[in-house]
């Protein structure tokens, strides 16, 4: 007698990463700006929960395309109640932190900044619970009950006693020194140094936004050639700062012969800079052919070896 079977697709259930109005009801779920709360937003205005299929009591039971039994609508009620606030709960910190930010790069001590409050946690109360953790253990070894693992000879930490070879005597030291080696180093995990914002106070040219192309790992940190470009770089604000002004008829001439001479000073050093660059890859090149030619001489005297 033949068994018939069935087979059966179990479906998982849709677990979505967030709720729809969690931007509002979840005090823990934080944006970084107007412009996300905005996107979350629109998000949950445009979710598909809204959507309803509202039945056709005239045509419920039609199978007609022309007399459909339902059709699709959009819910107007708010599912928002209007005692919510729906505006963006970082407008308090954002003004907070300009006001500070205002009083640093003004110098106006007489702002006054408004304390930063936070929330009172009561630890013995109500909070309590959030400050236990349950441990996380990957695996832990399924054995019987009847089953007892035979103990070690000899334990480490217990003192030797007659029984097991010692004298007797505890000779634990009172120190110990233990190594950990970890699977990474502290030069795998560090990033790139961090460059705030600025802003300028308004009739001030600082030197240091002059050095704004340097970054790390390229100019920074600063070697011999970047501290020559920055004493370059010194000298000619200060030889602009001696030209005559261009207004002044009388001085044009003048002017066009300090431009031109150190148009001149400039090219002479730009070709003095690509003749240190060929010398120094005329070396690398001597380099490069001097160990080639090494290699070569003990390739051969490995085979006149091996001939004789």
């Amino acid at each position: 007698q033949e068994m018939a079977t069935l087979t059966a697709t179990v479906q998982k259930p849709f677990v979505r990463p967030s709720r729809t109005y969690d931007y509002l009801y979840d005090p823990n779920h934080n944006v970084s700006s107007y412009r996300d709360h905005a996107k979350e937003n629109f998000k949950a205005q445009a979710s598909m929960d809204r959507i309803k299929m509202v039945p056709n009591y005239k045509t419920m039971f039609s199978c007609l395309r022309h007399y459909p039994r339902n059709y699709v609508t959009l819910d107007s009620t708010d599912p928002i109640p209007p005692h919510l606030d729906r505006q963006w709960r970082g407008y308090a910190d954002q003004a907070r932190e300009n006001l500070v930010t205002y009083k640093t790069l003004h110098y106006a001590p007489f702002i006054r900044v408004p304390p930063k409050k936070f929330e009172t946690v009561d630890v013995e109360g109500k909070d309590r619970p959030k400050f236990f953790r349950r441990p996380v253990i990957p695996f832990l070894p399924q054995l019987p009950p009847n089953v007892i693992l035979a103990p070690t000879s000899v334990d480490p930490l217990v003192p030797p006693t007659t029984e097991n070879g010692g004298s007797g005597e505890a000779t634990v030291p009172a120190t110990r020194s233990v190594l950990v080696q970890t699977d990474y180093r502290d030069s795998d995990v560090q990033t790139d140094p961090y460059s705030p914002e600025y802003v300028v106070r308004p009739g001030s040219q600082p030197e240091l936004l002059t050095l704004a192309t340097l970054c790390y790992k390229q100019g920074l940190p600063a070697g011999l050639a970047e501290v020559e470009m920055i004493e370059r770089a010194r000298e000619k604000r200060a030889w602009e700062a001696t030209l005559p002004p261009v207004n002044d008829a009388s001085q044009l001439e003048k002017r066009r012969r300090m431009m031109e001479e150190q148009e001149r000073k400039e090219w002479a050093f730009r070709e003095h800079e690509i003749e240190e660059l060929q010398q120094e890859r005329l070396k690398l090149l001597k380099a490069a052919l001097a160990k080639r030619e090494a290699n070569l001489q003990k390739l051969n005297e490995r085979r006149l070896e091996h001939l004789w």
